[in-house]
């Protein structure tokens, strides 16, 4: 399959270069998941755009926008950017928005520039319809293609831009949207020719025959400050997003010199991510490997992931950071900043977390989450990052996500290349969730790899009252609490937490484990919204600390004739004989 690619790349370029197809070459067929799509209200071939969704199936995408490479002569070669370079990005879990743009026969630049700007604004704008998750949107090419990407980066932001006389306008307003940003947030540059001042030997500019010349419309020699302002180099700055740069040393087309000259530009701006020289590479050939397709989806995987520090990283002794894993895609990691403190003799413990009313993101509960990480434990919530406090609009989650999470802890901690190998606790593992994510969490309580659970707000329904469920719930009946194999905690909000009911007939129906049951009186919503948690992490930190560390002292809080939760205000306790 690889070097079926890489004949299609080489054939694309035989066909751009000498505008024919190579005798017996056929057009593989376009898969595309949305085809041909005009970005800019006409009908023109070069305003087309082809989208491919990833084969797992997700609510949303995040983005990755490719060019073809024709030294600007064509303006229909999206097909064969998806076959060179767009497979793997599809592969990695990224959509890939193939584009097609004005050739340098068509019109002059910046025509291109506009282009690309356009089918941006026009992802942004139709987002929605097309399952785009366009919180990050990277763009990547290769030769032209790669000059159109680092072009698009380097003018994030950018109206117009002036060198001496001349004044050009980077944005346009091909197809409109302007509402709409075209910036992107991360660039993958293959051997693109990025210096025209310096393309002929590394040294001037080309001739009046050359491609740069059918660009620009003019002999470069002659036009000085457009050979500028066509170069991305001119544009670069420390307001830049991160680079990628792959060139091979042996390109006869891009002077290597030209990525060199960019890296370094790059490097003293501060965006430069890395400078991949490959020792043989051609314009294409051997430039172009496996090693080097997952470079650049292993760069765009880490631009992609969004992170955020809430509320200070928490008051326990490990602040913690609240991130997007690009491994484990629609889930929230909470997890101490520096991995350095543990290891194989003192791992973090894990709690698995399903979120209330079932939602797609555990954008209520993310400080009570961010507080338990910062006492020296890993947490895994089902759905998207919250960067914001507002409500998640989207599909619902499942139970199914939880187990997702516990094999991603495990596997995570068996992978060498992983930054958590050998740094989790994977035989102590609490599953836990917040009312519809309780549910979830006790339609996985067989899970033979869970060794504790604490169930919030939540409850499974009585045939008497499973009417008032919401649609989509996980809805087991009694006879599941049978299946539950080790101890057990429900976190209620007293009387009246619509749960209350629920969770109490749970809770008196487990006699075959230890279990108990807390109250306090706030009602459904608990304490989770209220700084680092509020009363509900103090209860939930002290039950993980016995169950999954072993703390005799916070034993104490649930054992004994006098447990220590009993002398909290407000609280209520009660326990099963199991529990001592």
């Amino acid at each position: 399959m690889k070097k079926l690619l890489l004949f299609c790349v080489m054939c694309v370029m035989t066909l751009i270069g000498n505008a024919q197809a190579p005798a017996g070459f056929k057009m593989p067929a376009n898969n595309a998941t949305f085809k041909d799509i005009n970005y800019a209200g006409d009908r023109m071939e070069a305003h087309r755009l082809d989208i491919y969704l990833p084969e797992k199936k997700q609510d949303k995408y995040k983005v990755v926008v490719i060019i073809y490479g024709s030294a600007w002569f064509s303006n229909n070669a999206k097909q064969m950017a998806y076959m060179s370079i767009g497979k793997p990005l599809n592969d990695a879990g990224f959509a890939v928005v193939s584009i097609n743009h004005r050739s340098s026969g068509d019109a002059k630049f910046p025509a291109q520039i506009h282009d690309v700007k356009a089918a941006i604004r026009f992802i942004r704008a139709h987002a929605a319809e097309y399952k785009l998750d366009t919180s990050f949107i990277g763009i990547t090419g290769f030769s032209s293609g790669g000059h159109l990407s680092s072009l698009a980066g380097v003018t994030n932001g950018l109206k117009k831009y002036t060198v001496g006389s001349t004044t050009v306008d980077i944005e346009g307003r091909v197809g409109g949207n302007l509402d709409y940003s075209s910036c992107v947030d991360a660039v993958v540059d293959w051997f693109g020719p990025v210096d025209m001042a310096h393309m002929e030997n590394c040294n001037t500019v080309k001739d009046e025959k050359s491609p740069e010349a059918a660009l620009m419309g003019c002999a470069p020699k002659d036009n000085p400050e457009l050979v500028a302002l066509i170069s991305p180099i001119t544009y670069v700055c420390n307001h830049n997003p991160k680079f990628l740069v792959i060139h091979g040393d042996a390109d006869n087309v891009v002077p290597h010199c030209q990525s060199e000259y960019f890296s370094a530009a790059l490097k003293k701006a501060g965006c430069l991510e890395n400078f991949i020289t490959v020792p043989k590479g051609q314009h294409g050939p051997v430039t172009f490997n496996e090693k080097t397709f997952k470079q650049m989806t292993d760069f765009f995987l880490k631009e992609s992931a969004q992170q955020k520090v809430v509320e200070q990283g928490g008051t326990g002794a490990f602040k913690a950071i609240m991130k997007e894993e690009p491994s484990l895609p629609a889930h929230t990691v909470f997890v101490p900043q520096d991995l350095s403190q543990f290891n194989e003799t003192n791992p973090l413990p894990v709690l698995v977390w399903g979120n209330g009313a079932c939602t797609n993101s555990p954008w209520e509960h993310f400080k009570f989450l961010n507080e338990i990480a910062s006492h020296g434990y890993l947490v895994v919530a089902t759905g998207f990052i919250p960067m914001e406090e507002i409500p998640y609009n989207g599909p619902m989650s499942s139970a199914q996500q939880q187990i997702e999470s516990i094999d991603w802890v495990i596997a995570q901690n068996s992978d060498p290349n992983s930054p958590y190998y050998q740094k989790i606790d994977v035989k102590h593992i609490c599953a836990s969730g917040m009312s519809c994510g309780g549910l979830q969490t006790l339609y996985n309580c067989a899970d033979p790899r869970i060794s504790t659970m604490m169930i919030c707000n939540s409850g499974l329904f009585k045939q008497s009252n499973a009417h008032q469920a919401m649609g989509g719930m996980p809805m087991p009946e009694k006879a599941k609490l049978k299946e539950i194999h080790t101890p057990i905690i429900y976190i209620m909000g007293g009387k009246e937490d619509i749960a209350y009911e629920n969770g109490m007939d749970d809770y008196r129906l487990i006699k075959h484990v230890p279990a108990c049951i807390a109250n306090f009186p706030v009602g459904h919503g608990g304490t989770y919204r209220q700084p680092h948690g509020g009363e509900f992490s103090i209860v939930a930190l002290a039950w993980l600390d016995w169950q999954l560390k072993g703390d005799k002292e916070a034993a104490k809080m649930f054992t004994g004739k006098k447990p220590g939760i009993a002398s909290r205000k407000d609280w209520t306790f009660e326990k099963n004989k199991k529990l001592k």
